[in-house]
């Protein structure tokens, strides 16, 4: 057996194990590509039709009123500096609060099922988690299924490689061909798929495997000159008391030197804090969200709003830097609309090869059975006694 055939029956084997689980991987990263877009698209009823310039009331209220609207506790308030968009009251990762900055109206919960089905997705696709239960097997066995499928896309670069680099050669492998059909047909979309799509989702796998792995977190910031941080024991935050309603007010000189703090910012989040807590975390987005280069964290004073402490992107380590950029990387958004698109179509591309792996492999087994059956029946026919006819008698 030479070493290209032993390589191609190791391809096939691997992808025939990790193929339905690359394949969920790939539905739910492409339900995930344009999450963003899509909420926003949902919630456009929502926007604000005349709105003022300046905050009508002050964002403790936003607060109080999305409170008295919602049973539970509120999280954070993302407030925008586009007029028209209402601010976001958060209870928990997946249920939203709109509320109109200017009167303080509670608008509703928006688009709160469509936000709730992306949370689904988004934990089944990181964690396996389904409401809210991981299960860390099965977690281990994704990751590890990331590993073999960076694996199955540089092996399949090799397999695919042609025996001569000339056009007449390249063509079947790089370009979809009509008029096929059966085997011929997802042998050409195979190749092509894989050869398109095989630098996103190499990028894709990688930074897949920095998120999952800590050893591959600590080669990135090795790579990076940067010492790898400590691996942090998994602690059971204590559940600490709630601020209440009527504290609210006390954030509001915060916010208000947040937002006078940086005159770029398009959208600022502040994460409430419980009631003994004497400071209050923001977030400043600069962009849409999706460059980490343009975010900007703040810890404030609760009391008084003077700043404790400034985060800007140059200040983290190189590391940590490369870090965040594996994270925007992954889900291709930290090249904007283009890099989503690229990442829905590398998604695609997944599935399309999972499918048509299986597919060849389901007509080879077919063909290997019709073979064996074949040879077989030539066998059964070659053993059996041959009979002698008997001669009649002459008269």
């Amino acid at each position: 057996m030479t070493l290209h055939r032993l390589l191609f029956w190791v391809h096939l084997a691997i992808g025939v194990i990790i193929g339905l689980v690359i394949g969920f991987l790939a539905i739910t990263g492409s339900i995930l590509a344009f999450q963003p877009q899509i909420v926003a698209f949902a919630e456009r009823s929502s926007q604000i039709i005349s709105p003022s310039h300046a905050s009508c009331v002050a964002p403790s209220d936003l607060l109080k009123n999305a409170s008295g609207y919602r049973q539970g506790s509120a999280t954070s308030l993302t407030l925008f500096f586009d007029s028209h968009r209402p601010a976001e009251v958060a209870f928990g990762p997946d249920s939203v609060v709109l509320v109109n900055t200017c009167d303080g109206r509670v608008i509703g919960n928006g688009a709160g099922r469509l936000r709730g089905f992306f949370a689904s997705v988004r934990d089944l696709h990181r964690w396996v988690a389904l409401n809210g239960v991981r299960h860390e097997r099965l977690r281990s066995i994704k990751d590890a299924c990331v590993v073999a499928f960076l694996f199955m896309i540089l092996s399949g670069l090799v397999l695919w490689f042609p025996k001569k680099l000339t056009w007449q050669h390249l063509r079947p492998a790089v370009l979809f061909r009509g008029g096929l059909r059966g085997r011929a047909r997802e042998w050409n979309w195979h190749n092509v798929f894989g050869f398109w799509m095989a630098i996103p989702l190499s990028v894709i796998a990688l930074s897949g495997i920095v998120m999952a792995y800590p050893w591959a977190n600590a080669l990135l910031y090795r790579a990076a000159g940067d010492h790898p941080p400590a691996e942090r024991a998994e602690v059971v935050p204590r559940r600490a008391k709630p601020l209440h309603v009527d504290e609210f007010q006390s954030l509001d000189a915060a916010i208000h030197t947040a937002m006078t703090r940086d005159a770029r910012w398009k959208s600022l989040e502040m994460r409430l804090p419980s009631e003994k807590d004497p400071n209050v975390a923001f977030r400043l987005e600069e962009g849409d969200g999706s460059d980490p280069r343009q975010r900007v964290q703040l810890v404030l004073a609760r009391k008084d709003g003077h700043v404790v402490r400034v985060d800007h992107f140059s200040n983290n380590s190189p590391g940590r830097q490369w870090r965040l950029y594996a994270r925007f990387i992954h889900t291709g958004e930290m090249f904007g609309v283009v890099g989503r698109i690229v990442a829905l179509l590398a998604c695609i591309s997944a599935f399309m090869l999972v499918w048509t792996g299986f597919s060849l492999s389901l007509r080879r087994v077919a063909s290997w059975r019709k073979r064996k059956a074949s040879r077989e029946k030539v066998g059964r026919h070659q053993n059996r006694p041959k009979s002698t006819a008997q001669e009649p008698a002459s008269i």
